[in-house]
């Protein structure tokens, strides 16, 4: 999915990606400088024309050949918005290409001309420039709190009704310090007066710096017992390439410590016992569960370990993945909730229907999941990565209540 393809994680196999954009920007600029020039453009224009070509190169050839030694979070986000401002520049000028083809066929074919092709790329254009720009400035900020009903047997008396508020894949370094911004995340939270608050994974983009400022708003989350978090994959600096594994080491216990800073108790492939009366529920979390080594971290059986076969358990793992991997063997285990997926920052949702293209690439995308006696959410996310827009499907929090 796009946000995927241009995400952070990709950046170290960029080379072919590096290729199709400058295909993107040699096939429609080579067509559009052509044309100024036999419609006898001012210089002015033509020199515009061609600044915009070299500036454009400059800065993909730096991602391709600098990104990696960049520790600064600050340049990962300006990056994902200059993507942003190339698309939008782009996408329009390949739909108007299209058309001065069609359009062209379309002459040698009838021997006549039609205006209904500068009607369609017009408007064509004009809607994907209004897409992407309330997906960039509007939908981000335009939070959705998603209420589920999950009807347990053999849920404990005293856990009917239970309340679980459920956040995730903040990616804090994407929100370039908009403090304002989340004060509607900690309002539409605390009206719920949740029992406790999950977070399951990618607090940050790569680097413990994201999170810098941000402890005295995450402190202001409010739940009834307790809150709970896990780390995705994002949280481990996997995606650069650090000077000394020291660094690198220093960097992971600073992201750990900010969870801890926040308020959260930070499940590292262990258990917890959730206390409500005289009964009790089994919560745990695991590390980032990954197909690939230098990704997984994730140790089920050492969080199952020292308890009861037979009790009821709910799982923390970031990657919905992980579900039908291993967790559906283990039927005590009721309900997991997940994150990781982003329902790939675009859809179409109709009610609790949701078209998007993370479902060609997870089997639990986003949204409940059950299957025999065993559920999984998957929760859309708090921020975005790769892309700074969100196309139809808004950031998510969870209201999660428990029903025997």
């Amino acid at each position: 999915t796009l946000c995927f393809n241009l995400s952070s994680m990709l950046m170290k196999s960029y080379t072919f990606i590096f290729i199709i954009l400058l295909l993107l920007l040699i096939i429609p600029d080579i067509y559009f400088y052509f044309k100024l020039k036999n419609n006898k453009a001012k210089p002015i224009y033509i020199f515009l024309h061609v600044a915009g070509i070299v500036f454009f190169i400059a800065i993909f050839s730096y991602i391709k050949l600098e990104l990696d030694n960049a520790k600064n979070f600050r340049i990962v986000v300006w990056i994902m918005w200059f993507y942003f401002y190339f698309l939008l520049i782009y996408i329009p000028k390949l739909i108007h290409i299209f058309f001065y083809f069609i359009e062209y066929i379309f002459k040698r074919l009838f021997k006549r001309k039609t205006l209904y092709f500068n009607y369609l790329r017009i408007g064509i254009s004009a809607f994907v420039v209004i897409t992407m720009l309330v997906g960039a400035y509007i939908t981000p900020r335009n939070f959705e709190l998603t209420k589920v009903i999950v009807k347990i047997p053999n849920l404990p008396e005293s856990f009917n009704g239970y309340k679980i508020i459920q956040i995730s894949d903040v990616h804090l370094g994407s929100w370039n310090n908009k403090h304002k911004k989340f004060k509607r995340v900690i309002k539409l939270i605390n009206s719920q007066h949740a029992d406790i608050i999950v977070f399951t994974g990618d607090m940050v983009n790569n680097y413990a710096e994201e999170v810098t400022s941000w402890r005295p708003y995450f402190l202001q989350l409010e739940a009834k017992s307790a809150k709970f978090a896990i780390k995705g994959n994002h949280d481990y600096g996997d995606y650069t390439d650090w000077d000394t594994p020291t660094r690198r080491k220093i960097n992971n216990l600073k992201i750990n410590q900010s969870f801890e800073d926040f308020g959260f108790k930070l499940l590292l492939n262990e258990h917890v016992y959730l206390k409500k009366g005289t009964d009790s529920l089994c919560l745990m979390g695991v590390e980032n569960f990954g197909g690939k080594r230098t990704f997984n971290y994730s140790n089920l059986p050492k969080a199952l370990r020292n308890t009861e076969p037979k009790e009821l358990k709910i799982l923390l793992s970031h990657d919905p993945n992980h579900w039908d991997a291993e967790i559906r063997a283990h039927k005590d285990i009721v309900l997991t909730l997940a994150g990781h997926t982003h329902a790939a920052q675009m859809g179409i949702k109709i009610g609790d229907w949701l078209l998007s293209p993370a479902a060609f690439v997870f089997k639990y995308s986003a949204g409940l999941y059950k299957v025999d006696n065993q559920y999984i959410y998957v929760n859309r996310g708090l921020g975005y990565i790769g892309l700074p827009l969100q196309i139809g499907v808004r950031p998510e929090i969870t209201l999660i209540e428990l029903i025997k």
